[in-house]
């Protein structure tokens, strides 16, 4: 009888066991960028000149750009980075044919990448935001949250401008 027990808790232990092991794998793989990867694309990355885009979402976005692309700080340039952000909104959202009170808030980046000796295009894309609006009732909480939602689209897009562009020198790091 001794032995079904102690067997038992040997059991309950070893999974207990397995799950730590298996967490602190993970929390270890979730802190690995991609500058870290590859200390060439790092260098890439480090050497690209972000021209600032205009108004304050531009501006949100081009310090949010720099802080992903520059991890080990600036360098010497030797890229260009254009961008041009843009906003839509539609008015209101239906749900099952009933209309509502909330809005959908559409913030986009244009995004060209070019050498500076040439001028060659080496990547151009595009990528979208979205956010809904309209929960809040009073004029002003409306006013605030349509701000808070461009700040946070244009550090969103920011964050997936630099994604891909690190993702592009890690495809091209033989070149």
């Amino acid at each position: 009888m001794w032995y079904k027990t102690g067997s038992l808790m040997w059991w309950h232990k070893l999974k207990i066991i397995g799950g730590m092991v298996f967490l602190l794998v993970f929390a270890g793989c979730s802190t690995v960028t991609i500058g870290q990867l590859d200390k060439r694309v790092s260098a890439k990355l480090s050497s690209v000149s972000v021209v600032d885009t205009d108004g304050r979402a531009g501006q949100l976005y081009s310090r949010a750009l720099r802080q992903g692309l520059y991890i080990y700080g600036q360098a010497g340039p030797a890229y260009d980075l254009t961008s041009s952000i843009s906003v839509s909104s539609s008015t209101t959202l239906s749900v099952r044919g009933v209309t509502s009170t909330f809005n959908k808030m559409s913030m986009v980046a244009n995004f060209t990448l070019t050498k500076q000796d040439g001028g060659d295009v080496l990547l151009r894309d595009t990528v979208t935001a979205d956010a809904t609006l309209g929960t809040v009732s009073s004029l002003f909480g409306q006013d605030q949250s349509e701000l808070h939602a461009r700040d946070r689209m244009a550090t969103l897009l920011a964050q997936r401008v630099a994604q891909r562009v690190q993702l592009y020198f890690l495809e091209n790091a033989d070149n």
